[in-house]
């Protein structure tokens, strides 16, 4: 492979493997192990590359790998890696910039579907992202290659060496994914179809009569200024529908005083038929509040996501975006979409 970007004052390190292969491993700084060997992930972070590798399922000659850092850092000591980018100020060096343009010549001369990025700089380089732990699991397209190709963020191998052991199961985790996505070149979102305007009370009430019907139902609660604004529901990963309780921008006046009532009756059956099963994150919050501000009882058998995550694996993070990163495949992050401060941060 020819670089063209700049001419370096250090020896390159340069990727290896098939420029055919489907899914590509960048890591991030060149170290004195790279350097001897000439090629990436050498030494204790290639060991347990290979570890998890091998957990998921993939061998190294069916992945290209490759630095955004190719050289040896000139510096010494502690901060010796700002040489290239400060992490701290999120921010790319000359030299950096050189690097991360030279990386993006490399990927657009491969056939990858997918990219696995181990560190913020890589991630800067290739998207507009700007947080690696924020968006790690979650498949994003690129934003700054000629293709667009999917990107996941995992931790650095390396990082697991001396602490933070856990997170070897999630780069197990993300390979596994990224292995799934290879398969073709596009970014295929699940299709979710959400119902959050209603033309008058009827409709409503005919939604609540067919979840009260249902064998299993999903629901969760928003709350502002310690009041139910929302109550939403699903039966299937496709349909839901989230039910506003006071003002919205297409029912200014919010509904009338029997509209609520009869909205919080239907409510209330779906939620108290025993027949039917409840599943929620956090539903301990959701359940006290609905039962001690709004007078609704929920009953029947009850799945708490975020405590049976908790249960199988105690270690882990239980936060729901957490667990969409695991667990909805290739479904975007969501969480920053809505801004607002919410009770159940504080409770």
């Amino acid at each position: 492979m020819t670089f063209i970007s700049f001419k370096p004052t250090a020896r390159l390190v340069p990727g290896v493997g098939k420029t055919s292969a489907k899914i590509a491993i960048i890591g991030d700084y060149t170290s004195n192990f790279d350097d001897s060997a000439l090629k990436p992930f050498a030494g204790p972070s290639g060991t347990v590359l290979d570890s998890c590798l091998h957990s998921a399922k993939i061998i190294r000659p069916e992945v290209y790998l490759t630095n955004i850092f190719k050289s040896k850092t000139t510096l010494n000591g502690k901060y010796a890696n700002t040489d290239f980018f400060n992490e701290a100020k999120k921010s790319f060096t000359p030299k950096g910039l050189d690097h991360a343009q030279l990386l993006r010549d490399e990927l657009d001369s491969l056939d990858c579907n997918v990219i696995v990025v181990t560190n913020l700089a890589a991630l800067m380089a290739l998207t507009n992202l700007t947080s690696l732990n924020t968006f790690r699991g979650y498949v994003t397209p690129s934003t700054k290659l000629k293709r667009v190709k999917k990107i996941i963020p995992t931790f650095s191998p390396y990082s697991t060496i001396h602490g933070n052991f856990i997170n070897r199961h999630l780069i197990v985790a993300d390979l596994k994914k990224a292995k799934q996505e290879s398969v073709l070149p596009e970014l295929v979102r699940p299709e979710r179809n959400l119902i959050y305007e209603f033309a008058n009370v009827e409709e409503v009430l005919q939604w609540l009569d067919y979840y009260t019907q249902a064998s299993i139902v999903s629901f969760d609660i928003e709350v502002i200024n310690y009041e139910t604004a929302a109550v939403s529901f699903a039966s299937t990963p496709e349909v839901g529908i989230s039910i506003p309780i006071g003002a919205t921008d297409q029912r200014p006046s919010g509904w009338t005083e029997d509209e609520e009532l009869q909205i919080w009756r239907g409510i209330q059956r779906v939620l108290g038929n025993p027949n039917s099963a409840k599943v929620a994150q956090n539903c301990i919050f959701d359940i006290h509040f609905l039962l001690t501000r709004n007078g609704v009882e929920v009953r029947g058998p009850i799945y708490d996501t975020m405590i049976g995550h908790s249960v199988m694996f105690p270690e882990l993070s239980k936060g729901l975006a957490f667990l969409g990163s695991l667990y909805c495949g290739s479904q975007a992050y969501w969480k920053d979409m809505v801004k607002f401060t919410n009770i159940k941060g504080e409770s």
